[in-house]
């Protein structure tokens, strides 16, 4: 896992600013028993179609992709949620956040 690029979720402040196209990885998860560095569903955070209220956790993985795994509620009146509310939603241990733009 490219460490430079991933960040553990239990080490984002909780006032980060979380905005859709951020991917999150969660690590451990039995998809590839044999390789465990392959072992990850990966999800990108994206807006709603017609819901300016939360953005979605989509999962990107072969064979799971599209299914939602959870909705985090945006810091209103702005598009973004906060690193507090996906931290609510995810549990912090093997769980990896990248900030697309970075």
């Amino acid at each position: 896992m490219d460490t430079s690029k991933w960040i553990p979720l239990s080490n984002i402040r909780d006032d980060e600013e979380i905005w859709a196209g951020a991917r999150v990885r969660l690590y451990n998860v039995g998809f590839n028993a044999a390789d465990k560095e392959n072992d990850y569903y990966e999800y990108i955070i994206s807006y709603i179609y017609d819901n300016n209220n939360f953005l979605q956790l989509t999962n990107l993985t072969t064979g799971k992709a599209g299914y939602v795994i959870c909705v985090i509620e945006k810091d209103m009146p702005n598009n973004f949620a906060s690193g507090k509310t996906l931290k609510h939603r995810l549990s912090l241990e093997n769980t990896y956040i990248k900030f697309e733009f970075e």
